[in-house]
């Protein structure tokens, strides 16, 4: 028994080090959209955890190594995608054939086995709120597979074996798990205060000048008022109304800049979920209709009674629904409104477009100050929707890839039954 339990141990280690790495390296967030380059480094990450498994095995059995390789073959495609288990799988295979010995093949089968059930599990685990209760499905049918395979083959391994290793490998699979979600976690929080902290930088600058620019622009425009009146100044009277017009958008920017330093205190009530989105799109599909833009709101079958402040969450629907049709610019628009998940505390909707989409780039700096993908924009419109929710205990999330549209995730909280 010892000898089974001395090297497990050292494989846990080694699993749980290498995903710290991996963090430090890349840290683990919500629903990142990986590059080339950032695959390529979790599978040469995952290959190293899994080669060192290997250089501690538990004790040989009749040619039979026993070790944790296929934990970070499964976690790296779960979490990388199908990139990154290949490397791993490629890497643990040659690996296995080097050492050879008469069960080599059963080995290498294994690691497949393993590569193609976390595959095809992938979008399953990915959509899944709550990992750990798709990594029990997936560490079982791994298992059963695992075990039928040993039987048949290595029928003469110790029936204490089966325990030991098992459990090691089931803990090691979702500890491992566990702690990437409690590590993107940490990720998404700290990511948090980065953003409250330039919002605040955005707030203090905002009350410093907003009051100063708005009395003269006051003044200004009731004198172009005046003046346009009376005067028989073609050009005067030719240009006025674009004047005012841009002495207005200025004044919306300094609404703006207050709305975020100086917020109105959220009004907390219980709201039909599928009401405020009716409510919302009466507001905003005649815009939508100007541009060519349809869109649909598929109602959800449970009737959600969510908590939060109904003309804040209006707004923000506004928003994020103009952002989408404003996206969709030069072709047929079309976005859909769905709920994507639901628990016991929140509800998840989705809104979704078929616009030109952004860059990873453009997704990691979207919501910051004076960021805007808009030709026209102040950048303040993403910062506003995520204080707002932010307010009321809700997040967002935005997925997006070049060309293929944009995907915003609002969470909203859900009153108790």
């Amino acid at each position: 028994m010892r000898d089974f339990l001395q090297p497990l141990f050292v494989n846990i280690a080694i699993v749980f080090s290498l995903t710290y790495l991996a963090n430090t390296l890349i840290p683990f967030m919500i629903r990142r959209e990986f590059t080339l380059r950032m695959k390529g480094i979790y599978g040469m990450i995952a290959s190293a955890c899994a080669l060192l498994c290997m250089v501690y095995p538990i004790q040989t059995l009749q040619d039979s190594v026993f070790d944790l390789r296929n934990v970070p073959i499964m976690v790296a495609t779960l979490y990388g995608g199908l990139l990154p288990g290949v490397i791993c799988t490629l890497f643990v295979c040659a690996a296995r054939l080097f050492i050879g010995g008469n069960f080599a093949m059963v080995g290498v089968g294994l690691a497949l086995i393993a590569f193609v059930i976390a595959a095809a599990y992938k979008g399953f685990f990915t959509e899944n709120k709550k990992k750990w209760k798709a990594g029990i499905v997936i560490a079982s049918i791994y298992t059963v597979i695992y075990m039928m395979i040993i039987q048949n083959r290595l029928n003469f391994l110790p029936v204490d074996f089966y325990w030991v290793y098992f459990i090691s490998f089931h803990i090691s699979f979702f500890s491992t798990i566990l702690l990437i979600e409690r590590l993107t976690a940490v990720n998404m929080r700290l990511e948090e205060t980065v953003y409250l902290d330039k919002l605040s930088v955005v707030g203090q600058m905002a009350a410093a000048i907003a009051h100063e620019v708005r009395n003269p622009m006051t003044t200004v425009r009731g004198l172009i008022q005046f003046l346009a009146e009376d005067t028989e100044d073609k050009k005067l009277k030719e240009f006025s109304p674009l004047i005012l017009g841009e002495l207005d958008r200025t004044n919306k920017i300094i609404t703006d800049y207050l709305t975020l330093v100086r917020p109105s205190a959220p009004e907390l009530t219980v709201l039909s979920l599928n009401e405020v989105v009716h409510d919302t799109l009466a507001l905003i599909t005649p815009y939508g209709a100007l541009h060519s833009a349809s869109i649909h709101y598929k109602e959800t079958e449970q009737p959600y009674q969510i908590v939060g402040d109904s003309q804040h969450i209006k707004q923000c629907l506004i928003n994020i629904i103009k952002n989408a049709i404003e996206a969709t610019e030069g072709k047929e628009g079309k976005i859909d409104i769905y709920k994507h998940s639901s628990s016991k505390n929140s509800v998840t909707l989705v809104i979704e477009d078929n616009g030109k989409g952004m860059t990873e780039e453009e997704l990691q700096n979207i919501g910051l100050p004076f960021y805007t993908t808009k030709t026209k924009g102040t950048g303040l419109g993403t910062m506003i929707i995520n204080r707002l929710i932010r307010e009321i205990g809700g997040s967002v999330q935005f997925e997006s890839k070049p060309l293929e549209g944009t995907r915003v995730l609002l969470t909203l909280p859900v009153s108790p039954p």
